[in-house]
């Protein structure tokens, strides 16, 4: 009997030792009550609405009694490409798991966060326990994996630098892998118009437009001089070799390629018909293109991929580089690395480095999420010359209200600063604009109530009260809204005015564009510096080898882009001339690298 009562002793023994070492998997953070309970739902199809990117997420979601069904993105206006991922990843796993614990997307971030609202909305229609569907499944699988890798090239980012550099490297015979950080490839150039500048292409001579560099170079010359004066750049011999080589990418984006274009036309102040544009899209379509070209041809892309450090041997040749994927560490042997990982607009630290005057204005910028700077970094840390003077690509201006946009590309509006006063001609060149209110202490655009003013002004109205607006019935009563002298915002006006009345703008503003600020109530609206991107990067020769401070190559690294456009321009930039130097430097250092190691 002793025997029989020991056993059994033992044996409830191993059993609660056992319980204890099942509830060890069970997340910390998981509310106890929760754990293996379940929540139910009233069986039905529900919608909700979340703010995305660009606006309205409409999402449907479809419930049996004990389970989420379906989840369908039904209306959006987010990003094309960008927001691909997100869009078919989240409501899978939604599905799939059970869960409102899904991970957002990274690069999209805001259309993830959407996506989540608004199912947690139609949860919480539907009846279910929110709290319940947020809890993380377990996960015992606590490895992490590390995968090695080896090729004749990577290309780190896959914007349209990275893009055309593998299309490059590959069409010239070498073994290519890109590495993206975002969960789409594609980069700024995705966002733009799309537009190429070029002069003399065959597809301008087909439409009896002629166009010379010659042209291009005054026009150049013309802009940069109305910035920096004591600046060091542009390298005018590095202008005109690009000038030559665009006119080569933009002839082999459809020769080899397959692009297509569908426009050639000129662009706010560049009336010149030299902007190639894609057929039937914009940026995107571009971008699109030379990705179908080298998925189509093989080459390996790994997006969600963020390449962290450069990789050197013993004579500080660069030999490949490290990574982070979504399922952990990767090496990538290589014979040649290109750096196209963008600039920095994106990334508030280093703008209070580089170009303090921009300091605040990442939020604001139309570049990508990723442009952060991490390829200029990794190149810095071994010895990578940094170009001098850092400057941005400006994009005109921008208000902190969104629904307010609709007046950033208003040249016909008056701007004054913190003193009451006009600053120069508004109806400038975008990038200008964007230069001229980067150097004021604060900016505002003025309004009147006229009747061509009424959408915006109603649209003022529904967003008050606002710190970014300021009204008055009378002049003096905005300038005192606004924290501005009085009696100089009254006299700016009236001179103003004066100048609309005999066509004799103080500025030089054309007389289409003077239309007189002269009825009550008045409105005014901050305004602030927008860009696109930076002007900056790593020092390269003319195949885009990056260079150290004594002008040596470091051996098997090449950079493109806005990893290394600092030496084409002053502070202005040059409409189409971004998207081209992108593409034309990626496909010439591709080509460059494949050669070198045949």
């Amino acid at each position: 009997m002793k025997f029989k009562k020991s056993l059994s002793m033992l044996l409830c023994i191993i059993l609660m030792l056992g319980i204890v070492g099942c509830t060890k998997d069970i997340p910390t953070d998981a509310p106890k009550d929760n754990i293996n309970s379940e929540t139910t739902f009233k069986p039905g199809t529900y919608t909700a609405t979340s703010k995305g990117n660009n606006g309205d997420v409409t999402v449907e979601v479809v419930f049996d009694e004990k389970s989420i069904v379906s989840v369908t993105v039904k209306e959006h206006s987010e990003t094309p490409g960008l927001s691909d991922t997100p869009i078919q990843r989240i409501p899978s796993s939604i599905v799939e798991g059970q869960t409102l614990s899904v991970d957002t997307v990274a690069g999209a971030t805001m259309t993830s966060n959407a996506i989540l609202a608004a199912v947690e909305d139609c949860v919480k229609q539907a009846g279910g326990d929110v709290d319940v569907l947020k809890v993380a499944a377990s996960n015992n699988d606590e490895s992490v994996s590390e995968t090695e890798l080896t090729t004749d090239i990577v290309v780190v980012g896959g914007g349209g630098t990275g893009l055309a550099a593998a299309a490059s490297a590959y069409e010239n015979g070498a073994d290519v892998i890109l590495l993206e950080k975002l969960a789409a490839v594609g980069g700024s150039t995705a966002l733009s118009g799309g537009g190429i500048s070029a002069t003399g292409s065959r597809f301008q001579e087909e439409l009896g437009i002629k166009d010379t560099k010659e042209s291009w170079m005054t026009l150049w010359k013309e802009r940069q001089n109305t910035s920096n004066p004591d600046g060091k750049y542009p390298d005018y011999d590095r202008v005109d070799k690009f000038m030559d080589e665009a006119i080569k990418t933009t002839h082999w984006l459809v020769d080899t390629i397959k692009h297509k274009y569908g426009k050639i036309e000129g662009f706010g102040f560049d009336p010149v018909p030299r902007l190639h544009f894609p057929d039937g899209g914009n940026g995107s379509a571009l971008t699109g293109n030379i990705e179908k070209y080298i998925t189509e041809k093989g080459v390996k892309i790994l997006t969600e991929t963020k390449v962290t450090e450069l990789v050197t041997n013993s004579n500080g040749d660069v030999i490949g580089v490290i990574a982070e994927g979504k399922d952990g560490k990767i090496k990538v042997n290589a014979r040649k690395v290109i750096l196209a990982a963008g600039g920095f607009a994106k990334n508030e630290e280093l703008l209070n480095r580089f170009i303090p005057e921009m300091a605040g204005t990442a939020e604001l910028s139309a570049a990508t999420v990723g442009s952060t700077g991490d390829g200029i970094l990794m190149a810095e840390k071994i010895g990578a010359a940094l170009y001098e003077d850092p400057w941005v690509i400006g994009l005109g201006i921008t208000s902190r209200v969104p629904e307010l946009r609709i007046l950033d590309w208003d040249s016909s509006k008056i701007l004054v600063n913190e003193k009451g006063e006009r600053f120069f001609n508004e109806a400038s060149h975008y990038s200008i604009v964007t230069n001229e209110v980067a150097v004021e202490k604060s900016v505002w655009m003025i309004l009147d109530s006229k009747e061509s003013n009424i959408k915006a002004t109603e649209l003022f109205k529904s967003a008050l009260p606002n710190k970014e607006i300021a009204t008055g019935d009378t002049v003096e009563e905005l300038a005192n809204a606004m924290g501005v002298p009085t009696d100089s915002l009254t006299n700016t006006i009236k001179t103003f005015n004066e100048g609309c009345e005999t066509g004799n703008d103080q500025f030089g503003k054309t007389k289409e564009m003077l239309v007189p600020v002269n009825a009550g109530p008045y409105y005014a609206l901050r305004f602030y510096p927008k860009t696109m991107g930076t002007f900056g990067g790593v020092k390269t020769d003319e195949y885009y080898r990056v260079l150290r401070e004594d002008g040596s190559i470091i051996n098997n690294l090449y950079a493109g882009g806005e990893c290394s456009n600092r030496n084409m321009y002053n502070q202005v930039y040059m409409s189409g001339s971004a998207v081209q130097l992108a593409v034309t430097s990626g496909r010439i250092s591709g080509e460059h690298a494949a050669k070198s190691i045949k």
